[in-house]
């Protein structure tokens, strides 16, 4: 495999697809939009500091999470071709959640080549960037 010169647009795309599924407050039809995303066994995500594995772990984190109303805001997606053809997503913004307040967060994937000449998410880190006073 060799780098992605195509990276850039389609670490767009997928941040623009991504965030379209996952920002729904139904976890139920947040899961099912996401579902094709994810390998069944391939795929690792740590949440906040919870680690989920494979399509089904990590789908059921996203049903259980306790907000309905959802905005965000994007302040920068950066993307880096891998050697192996996967391509590095970082992603740093700003979410309100029911009535919190809105908070910074950084989110970072792995897309990795699939069979099919498309992608899935091999690696996905979440975080709110809070910090202790």
């Amino acid at each position: 495999m060799s780098f992605n010169p195509d990276y850039e647009n389609i670490a767009t795309a997928f941040i623009q697809h991504y965030y379209a599924k996952f920002d729904n407050g139904d976890g139920m039809a947040r899961a099912q939009g996401l579902a094709d995303l994810y390998d069944p066994e391939n795929s690792y995500m740590t949440f906040e500091g919870q680690q989920a594995k494979g399509r089904d772990g990590i789908l059921q984190k996203f049903t259980t999470l306790g907000f309905t109303k959802i905005q965000r805001s994007i302040t920068v997606v950066d993307s880096q071709p891998l050697y192996d053809g996967s391509i590095q997503v970082m992603v740093l913004g700003q979410l309100k959640t029911d009535d919190d307040p809105i908070n910074p967060f950084s989110q970072v994937f792995i897309l990795r080549p699939n069979n099919q000449g498309s992608y899935f998410i091999g690696n996905e880190i979440f975080r709110l960037d809070l910090h202790n006073n």
